[in-house]
């Protein structure tokens, strides 16, 4: 690296050169990349692959041909229609919006409707639930009732005292009747001799 007097880089002129050359490097690499890449709209301008100017040339007419004789004509064929190379979009599907918005409405009516009456089912079934559990509970206070007064007629008490109004009076021997053989067995009192 050389330095001058007063101490700059002399390799400061030539490192400017280097920076323009790798810039026209660089455009010309992209020029090249996007001819490559068919980009019609921007034309290589730099580079080996760079458009050279077209040169014209002037037109030299042909000489004229010589007369032939006219052959016999064949018969013509209908050429075969060509395809075009692109296809037209179809028109736009328009639908009467009208039918459709009366039918949403009447969709959504149908649905508040049956929700309405699917409600009212539901309240008619919640009340006779009711019904039939306050008659349930009614049912069971009078079972209750009627299990209280059993317990109370069949005490050992009122038992006695139904007997004796009937006439009854207690047995004094207990006799038990064995029915294969007619036997009769009696059971002595306990607590008696």
């Amino acid at each position: 690296m050389s330095v001058n007097k007063k101490g700059t880089n002399l390799a400061r002129a030539d490192h400017d050169e280097i920076v323009k050359a790798a810039r026209r490097r660089a455009r010309a690499a992209d020029s090249r990349r996007r001819a490559l890449a068919g980009d019609a709209s921007a034309p290589v301008t730099d580079g080996p692959l760079a458009l050279q100017p077209r040169i014209i040339e002037p037109e030299v007419a042909p000489p004229a041909p010589a007369p032939v004789a006219p052959e016999p004509a064949a018969p013509k064929r209908k050429a075969p229609a060509k395809r075009p190379d692109t296809v037209a979009p179809p028109a736009p599907v328009t639908t009467p919006r009208t039918p459709f918005v009366v039918f949403l409405i009447g969709l959504v009516a149908a649905g508040i409707v049956g929700l309405l009456l699917l409600n009212t089912a539901i309240s008619e079934d919640a009340f006779a639930l009711h019904d039939l559990r306050a008659a349930q509970g009614e049912l069971d206070a009078h079972e209750q009732q009627l299990k209280d007064e059993l317990a109370e007629l069949s005490s050992p008490g009122n038992l006695a005292a139904a007997a004796k109004r009937l006439g009854l009076v207690p047995a004094e021997e207990v006799t038990y009747i064995r029915l294969p053989d007619g036997r009769e067995l009696t059971m002595p009192k306990p607590g008696g001799n």
